[in-house]
């Protein structure tokens, strides 16, 4: 049975788990500090404030233990939107990254092991230099402004909202970059697998597609390494969900038995996410429900981190009533080649 990928599996997971893990933040004047993060039977331990807020902001140490808060609830609202990605990307974190860095190195690697013959020079490992390309790290950030208003009525429940919508949006923000170069890339024919349309019912229609995609992938060879893709992920939306897995299973049909289907061992199923921010809309699509990809993970996909989310306190602006701001920023590139990696599928 392949394992299922969704937003609410994932948070099932998670209930069933312990977790301790130390979260860095960057505190007063530039201080880097971290908090520990608890996660005990599912449960997440909260951070209550010992004194309201306006008394926190007054003191370098109040606004450490403010940095501390708004860290863990941000870590809540992460919990809130799981990571879906992750089976398709390699990850490679590295302080050390520029603002440019070239991809070869993470797609053209090439290595092969021979019979050693005495005094014969052993075969080194050895990267394919083609064109050269490079993929950009770039800075996502966000945050919102502590004002006076929220001092003055001790409105801490108000600033945990925040922090915790902060934390759900970058999390959707990372499933989005990771997820949409695959479903929003212009495959060519060696890539797409058509509808089935010559079988009877749609359970047969559905099923006759995705082992056409298998098979069709499978004859294609990477121009380089002459490998074939092998496709192990299925990326979908969740609406199709129930059918991929009912006709994926062993099944009868008209009293003809169907053996299960082998090859695939994940099920991801992304739908987007949307958020309204005053007057403007955001949205990062999902996966059309008339289209499935088959991805071969890991080998083709590669999320490069300078450093993850850090978040730090700051910068009062008088003029405006804003006493402080929080802020979250983040360093991150992606390397994807979906056309060595990806069979794009029209579902019937």
């Amino acid at each position: 049975m392949a394992r299922i990928i969704s937003i609410d599996t994932l948070r099932d997971e998670r209930r069933k788990q312990n977790i301790e893990a130390d979260v860095p933040f960057i505190g007063p004047g530039g201080t880097p500090g971290s908090v520990s993060k608890r996660i005990v039977n599912g449960e997440m331990d909260t951070y209550e404030l010992t004194r309201p807020i306006g008394e926190m902001l007054t003191t370098p140490a109040g606004l450490y233990e403010l940095v501390q808060k708004s860290v863990i609830d941000l870590e809540l609202g992460r919990e809130q939107m799981p990571l879906l990605y992750q089976p398709i990307y390699r990850s490679i974190e590295d302080k050390n990254f520029t603002e440019f860095v070239d991809i070869v190195p993470f797609l053209n690697a090439q290595i092969v092991f021979l019979e050693h013959m005495e005094l014969e020079e052993i075969k080194l490992g050895y990267r394919k230099l083609g064109a050269k390309d490079t993929v950009p790290i770039v800075t996502w950030a966000s945050g919102f402004q502590i004002t006076e208003d929220m001092r003055v009525y001790d409105k801490t429940w108000e600033v945990a909202q925040y922090n915790r919508a902060l934390g759900e949006a970058y999390n959707s923000l990372l499933n989005h970059i990771h997820l949409y170069p695959i479903i929003s890339y212009n495959y060519p024919s060696k890539n797409k697998t058509s509808a089935n349309t010559t079988e009877t019912t749609y359970r047969e229609k559905l099923r006759a597609t995705l082992k056409a995609a298998l098979a069709h992938a499978s004859q294609d060879r990477n121009t380089d390494t002459r490998a074939p893709r092998r496709p192990n992920i299925l990326l979908a939306s969740s609406a199709k969900r129930w059918d991929i897995e009912e006709v994926l299973q062993r099944m009868v049909i008209g009293g003809t038995e169907y053996p299960a289907i082998s090859g695939i061992d994940t099920m991801i199923f992304y739908d987007g996410w949307t958020v309204t921010v005053g007057e403007k809309t955001y949205e990062y699509p999902g996966v059309d429900p008339n289209k499935a990809y088959l991805v071969e993970g890991r080998k083709f996909f590669v999320e490069l981190v300078k450093h993850d989310l850090l978040v730090d306190a700051g910068n009062a602006d008088l003029s405006r009533l804003v006493e402080e701001l929080v802020v979250a920023r983040a360093r991150r590139g992606v390397v994807a080649s979906p056309v060595n990696a990806v069979e794009e599928i029209t579902l019937p």
